[in-house]
Formats: C-alpha cells, sequence, structure tokens
C-alpha cells in the first residue's frame, strides 16, 4: 500500500527510532485508517527482546524514590521501551529481581542501598544488563550512576561555613550506606582543611520520623551545634518539625541543610537549604547506558559515573527571604 519495509513501520512505532518525520507522519496516518496497531508480544518473539525495562527501587516513605520513579518511566517510555517497577519491600531486592526474570527484561534499573551479592549473581546468569543508581559495588558487572556524594558534603560544609556557622553536626542515614558514609566524609573533610572545629556525628536513619527523634535527643545535650547538615532532605524536615516542637526556631536557633531538593523542601513550612540532585541527568545517564548495552553498542565497563550536585539556597540557613541557586 505505502511501499515500505516492515522495519521501517517498525521504527515508525519507536520514537527514539532513526526515520524521517514526512515517512514517519505517512505511516502513522496509514495505520490510523487501517485500524493498525503493533504487536509487541510478536515483536519481541521476532526480535528476542521483551521491550521491557525493569524499575527496582525502595519502597520507603522518601519522596526522592517517587521522583526517581517518575522520571525513570517517562525517559524510559520516551526510548521506545515499556517500565516494570519492582518496589523492594522489606528488603526483598531477590524478590523484584524474580519479578524483573519472569518478565524476561531486557534490562534492569537498580535504584536501592540494600543489594545482595545473590539477587545481581541472578540478574548475570539470565542475562540481564544492569545499570546502578546512586549505588556502587566493586567488580560488579553493571555501571554506576550517582551523584557525586562527597562533593556535596564538601558544598555543605562550604555553605554553611560562608553563612558564619562554626559548630556543625551531620545526622546521618542508615549504618554502612554508602550515600551517608560519604556526604559525611566530605562534610569533615573539608571542614578540616578549612582549620573549624571537628564537626559532631549524630547517628540517625533516612526517616521523617527518625528525623525528629534525633532533634529530641540534641536538645537534651549540654551545648547545641550551629547548623546541622542532614544526610537527606526527609530527615532534615523531621528535625526541623522536632525543633519547632521544642519551641526553637529555624534558623534563628539553629540553621538546618538537607540533601536532595524534594519538592516538599521549598513549601513555605520549610524552605529547606539543599543540595539538589541533578535527576534528569542522572535518569538520562542511566537508561542511556543500559541501552547502549542492551543494543549491544558498549561493553561493560564497570564504571562510576558521579554527578555534581549544587546548593539551593533557602531560609533554614540564612535569614534572607529569596532563593537561588549557588
Amino acid at each position: 500500500m505505502l511501499g515500505v519495509s516492515q522495519s521501517m513501520v517498525s521504527r515508525a512505532f519507536t520514537p527514539s527510532a532513526s526515520i524521517s518525520e514526512k515517512k514517519r507522519k505517512m505511516i502513522l496516518e496509514a495505520a490510523t485508517k487501517l485500524g493498525y496497531t503493533p504487536n509487541a508480544i510478536a515483536r519481541g518473539l521476532i526480535s528476542k527482546r521483551s521491550g521491557l525495562i525493569a524499575i527496582a527501587i525502595d519502597n520507603k516513605n522518601n519522596p526522592m524514590y517517587d521522583l526517581l520513579t517518575r522520571e525513570l518511566s517517562l525517559y524510559i517510555q520516551q526510548q521506545g521501551y515499556q517500565v516494570v517497577l519492582c518496589s523492594i519491600d522489606q528488603d526483598d531486592l531477590e524478590l523484584a529481581v524474580q519479578r524483573a526474570i519472569e518478565y524476561q527484561v531486557d534490562g534492569l534499573i537498580i535504584a536501592t542501598s540494600r543489594l545482595t551479592s545473590r539477587a545481581l549473581a541472578r540478574c548475570e546468569t539470565y542475562g540481564i544488563c544492569l545499570c546502578l543508581l546512586n549505588r556502587f559495588i566493586d567488580d560488579l558487572p553493571a555501571n554506576s550512576i550517582s551523584l557525586d556524594n562527597y562533593h556535596a558534603g564538601e558544598l555543605a560544609a562550604r555553605h554553611l561555613t560562608e553563612q558564619g556557622f562554626r559548630q556543625l553536626a551531620f545526622i546521618s542515614g542508615e549504618r554502612n550506606t554508602l550515600t551517608s558514609e560519604k556526604r559525611w566524609l566530605g562534610f569533615s573533610e573539608s571542614l578540616n582543611r578549612q582549620g573549624y572545629p571537628a564537626p559532631l556525628f549524630v547517628q540517625s536513619q533516612y526517616d521523617f520520623n527518625a528525623g525528629m527523634k534525633t532533634a529530641m535527643e540534641l536538645l537534651n545535650q549540654s551545648s547545641l551545634p550551629d547548623a546541622l547538615f542532614c544526610a537527606n532532605d526527609i530527615i532534615a524536615l523531621g528535625v526541623i518539625d522536632g525543633l519547632r516542637s521544642r519551641g526553637l526556631s529555624v534558623p534563628k536557633d539553629l540553621a538546618v541543610m538537607g540533601v536532595d531538593d524534594i519538592p516538599m523542601s521549598s513549601w513555605p513550612a520549610y524552605q529547606l537549604t539543599t543540595i539538589q540532585q541533578p535527576v534528569r541527568h542522572l535518569v538520562e545517564l542511566s537508561v542511556n547506558d543500559l541501552l547502549k548495552r542492551i543494543k549491544e553498542e558498549q561493553e561493560i565497563t564497570g564504571d562510576y559515573i558521579m554527578v555534581q550536585g549544587s546548593v539551593i539556597k533557602r531560609e533554614s540557613t540564612s535569614n534572607a527571604s529569596s532563593s537561588s541557586t549557588i
């Protein structure tokens, strides 16, 4: 009817495929008149690819995971693939990986700190291409894309000292998590290089209620720091509410800073200064890296690709009423 090949018809229905807009429009208009839609299952049988990308992500009450899931899903679909969401509940990454295997996904993006060697080995056994987002493991057959967490700690130290704070503290996430450890190292080592007093380290968890509890515990100490750098925003928001529940004002009595720049951070009730994760850039790097290996355009190198964040200055560390990006 149109005098075009089967492969060209397939490319017309694939958003990222190489085809002129004129031919794409011609094919799509003809398909509409004929009531034709591509059969993804049949196409998968021919190509021996499912066209599915799985996302294994923490099922925690943290808006950062929701933001990552949404951006990953949108970008994957823009590349002509569909998403299988495998939420990780009760630390069970292996169950999430099993779901991905059952759907015969072409690739898997893992965004969790709860990695197990057994789960990763199963991916390798079934030939599933992997990419880690905001996580890193040595000798893993996958590339890792992450915020530069050490640099984030350095940025926090520089910002707080430039604001005039000297007695500082770090509120951590869970023990033995790479993100929290690197942010602490960047923060404490930067302060040491600048000649400031060693910051206080306070163990906590990546959780709003843990942030509130940590704030209460800090207030029971004989002396308070001037400012707190929290390992992520959700801890920081809990800390702010905990301080306010005891009659303290932020930043008048104590300044607070986080990492992530989740939507709630800019709410008038919080106006939290934070290190912004470049979510869209991280997502694009992760998906593009995975697709190159699915298409066999790139070998596994085991690289750790880090992207730097930026300070979003708000009222929680300053009396200024306006927000700006540093």
